[in-house]
């Protein structure tokens, strides 16, 4: 069963559970630190017999000798012992002195070329050797030894340094959600606004006449669909004689021929062009009748006595009724239109809406850096979670339910 902790609680409860296992560690560590350090004292006494800037009138060598001894205390005074060990300031640390020694070196290699010609340095160039090879060979075992032995306990300072992380989280989640309450009144008052200018958005998409218009519009599909319907096999029969028109193997006027072009690719507003009565369509109808007997003009037999029952449908006024209602449902609409037209109707709404959309972006930007920051928190805590949880069980075998309150 899982224990309830606080994540104090459990930064403190984790590290007391580990600390029999990198005491000894950490201790081995920090030991070996101060050996470094005690080599360097050295290496900086060694240098120390270098300095020469006491005399009145040094000679080149002995300005060498100096600037030798300037320059170790330059290169390893500044550096200290951690109070406290984790790998990765151990590492750090390893990859200072790595550097410093590199450096050093390179220092030495341009000035004890120079004091080697003179054998009163002998001895001085020789301590300075033997200390800095002590150097080395204390870095040399701690970054080979020690820091490869210290890695054993890594994972257990990740746990320790992720529950740091996660309290940290927690408490710049708070810090944000504080900041966010901050911005209440603001928030409030914009989407006041836009509450009252989305009503009044509402109310003009809501006047009767864009109903009126939505459902005249669904009136004229429906009539659209059901001439369709009645001339379906009229215009397979147009195609035809038009085809057969213009191979010149029947003959058909220019009015009739762009008739039946009209009745094939828009024959609602083909109808609705017509006066009352489409007279000109029956008459184009009675032709294409005509023309059809023609040996030119190929069709299924089934198909054609089919075209011949909707042109007989249409003479005897099928389409009147669908005529009349769609020139009204069009002058209806236009009229509305013309209406809105006055009222500046579709200017207004877009202006409404241009508000309404500007107020929304507005009211995002006050906290929209600090809500993505607090998704992207939430996010990192929720993984931080899981994997604390699921390590604390691993390591020590014991399961926490970590409290983030």
């Amino acid at each position: 069963m899982s224990e309830n902790k606080s994540l104090e609680d459990t930064l403190v409860w984790f590290n007391d559970r580990i600390s029999p296992i990198v005491t000894k560690y950490r201790n081995t560590a920090l030991k070996h630190v101060r050996n470094i350090f005690d080599r360097i004292e050295e290496l900086k006494t060694a240098a120390h017999r270098f300095d020469y800037s006491d005399l009145k009138d040094p000679d080149v060598y002995q300005n060498y000798a100096t600037t030798i001894h300037i320059k170790t205390l330059e290169m390893f005074d500044d550096i200290e012992t951690p109070e406290d060990v984790t790998y990765n300031i151990l590492d750090s640390l390893n990859k200072d002195f790595n550097n410093r020694i590199l450096a050093y070196v390179n220092l030495l290699a341009k000035y004890l070329s120079w004091l080697k010609r003179d054998r009163s340095y002998k001895n001085n160039v020789k301590n300075l050797d033997r200390a800095l090879t002590r150097v080395k060979e204390e870095v040399h075992t701690f970054e080979n030894k020690i820091l490869v032995s210290y890695s054993e306990i890594v994972k257990y300072e990740k746990v320790s340094e992720d529950i740091e992380s996660l309290i940290s989280l927690v408490e710049r989640k708070k810090e944000i959600l504080t900041e966010i309450d901050s911005h209440a009144d603001e928030i409030t008052k914009i989407t006041k606004t836009i509450d009252e200018k989305q009503k009044e958005l509402d109310a003009l998409n809501n006047h009767p006449g864009f109903l009126q218009l939505e459902k005249n519009k669904k009136e004229l599909d429906h009539i659209e669909i059901s001439i369709s319907n009645k001339i379906s096999e009229i215009k397979k029969l147009s195609s035809k004689v038009i085809k057969a028109a213009e191979s010149k193997r029947i003959e058909l006027s220019d009015y009739d021929k762009e008739t039946m072009k009209s009745l094939i690719k828009d024959p609602l507003t083909t109808l609705i062009k017509e006066g009352e009565g489409y007279r000109g369509i029956k008459t184009t109808l009675r032709e294409l009748k005509e023309v059809s007997s023609s040996p030119a003009v190929q069709m299924k037999k089934e198909k054609l006595d089919r075209a011949y029952e909707n042109i007989e449908e249409i003479l005897n006024d099928g389409l009147a009724e669908n005529q009349q209602k769609a020139k009204f449902l069009i002058s209806q609409s236009e009229a509305i239109n013309k209406e809105f037209s006055k009222m500046n109707m579709d200017v207004r709404i877009k202006k409404l809406n241009e508000g309404v959309n500007n107020y929304k972006i507005d009211r995002q930007r006050i906290t929209l850096p600090l809500d993505r920051e607090k998704d992207e928190i939430e996010e990192k805590i929720t993984s931080f979670v899981k994997s604390i949880e699921e390590r604390i069980v691993e390591y020590i075998e014991k399961s926490v339910k970590l409290v983030l309150e």
